[in-house]
């Protein structure tokens, strides 16, 4: 179970009518967990989403049922261009979980981990560590304690307006030295044009690895604005990212420089959208934690060679909460590494007496 709601508070003068979220509060939502049956015997098994889009409604699970039952489920691309065919009414994306559990069949029958499946590009993938915190001090120790636990690379959702935003950052780098990456993520922050690139500026100075999200995702004219007068990496897109054709669009016009996906989705986009990348010499990334509580990012993130980070959070629980509902092999990183499981499919290994417990619908 997931508290999902989102705070906003008021920013600036009140006439601009400007917003900038707040820390998450509310209420839990249930996990959905799919299985795909084969005449076989052989499950697929995925979480539906992330730790914040988790549910499928009604009517789309009825929708999917009509149109899959009885295919082949190998069939991916057959079955995925059919979905698409009747997605006019629902979110993009909304089949995301079940073409994960195509390849959690796929890699059972072929006896191969997913990884192997997308290329096997390395054998483990670097983790950056979201730094929490209410106060800029709050935010250094924890990021001492991200270090301690052995990442080289932390990422800020400073909250801050753009003056105390660039204090913070410039403590940062003079406390975590050189040799620890940072990252800005502007998810929290309502960043007008002008701020948006001061910002950029002062994090080159500073040598941070990117920018990320410092617009609201859909002024592609000011994105492209803004990554031509910036050097460093803008990555974005993240709120698109459900639309595989509009985030490829923002990153081939030059909106964007690394493209923002998620495993909740479906594995199918982020492969397909990371052809299209290495194309023009970037990298898609993966956000949060993803779905199967990391494990299916770990697979993504290792068996495609132009990804180079796995985000270890949010949440901040996210290993704890798979194995509250009997997921015995949740990621966690070791010294700021993950490695995905090594067996066929996703690997995901399950306590089903505990899930049975945790259980409290059958859809």
């Amino acid at each position: 179970m997931y508290p999902i709601v989102t705070q906003v508070v008021p920013v600036g003068n009140p006439s601009e009518l400007r917003w900038q979220q707040a820390f998450p509060k509310g209420g839990p939502v249930p996990v959905q967990v799919m299985q795909v049956m084969t005449d076989e015997g052989i499950h697929g098994i995925c979480t539906v989403g992330d730790w914040r889009y988790t549910e499928l409604t009604w009517r789309q699970i009825a929708q999917l049922r009509e149109l899959v039952v009885g295919e082949n489920p190998l069939g991916r691309d057959h079955l995925l261009s059919k979905l698409k065919s009747v997605s006019r009414f629902f979110e993009p994306g909304w089949y995301g979980g079940f073409d994960n559990c195509l390849w959690d069949i796929e890699g059972k029958v072929k006896n191969l981990p997913v990884s192997e499946l997308l290329g096997g590009a390395k054998g483990k993938i670097q983790a950056y560590y979201n730094t929490t915190g209410v106060t800029p001090e709050e935010l250094l120790l924890d990021g001492e304690a991200g270090i301690e636990a052995g990442f080289t690379a932390l990422k800020d959702h400073l909250p801050f307006g753009v003056e105390k935003n660039i204090e913070t950052f410039k403590a940062f780098r003079k406390v975590f030295g050189d040799s620890i990456g940072l990252m800005h993520d502007a998810a929290l922050v309502n960043y007008t044009f002008d701020e948006a690139l001061e910002i950029g500026k002062e994090l080159e100075d500073l040598n941070f690895i990117w920018l990320e999200e410092p617009l609201p995702d859909r002024h592609h004219e000011d994105y492209v604005n803004l990554c031509q007068q910036l050097k460093i990496p803008v990555a974005g897109a993240e709120t698109l990212m459900n639309e595989p054709e509009i985030s490829q669009l923002w990153l081939k016009t030059g909106a964007i420089d690394i493209l923002r996906v998620n495993g909740r989705h479906g594995t199918t986009p982020i492969l397909n959208a990371s052809k299209f990348a290495a194309q023009l010499n970037t990298t898609v990334e993966p956000n949060a934690y993803g779905p199967l509580f990391g494990i299916v990012h770990a697979h993504i993130n290792c068996g495609i060679s132009n990804i180079d980070w796995f985000e270890n959070a949010p949440p901040a629980r996210g290993a704890e909460l798979g194995e509250e509902i009997g997921l015995l092999n949740p990621i966690r990183p070791v010294s700021g590494w993950v490695t995905p499981p090594s067996g066929p499919g996703w690997g995901s290994e399950w306590d089903w007496n505990q899930f049975e417990k945790k259980r409290i619908a059958v859809i």
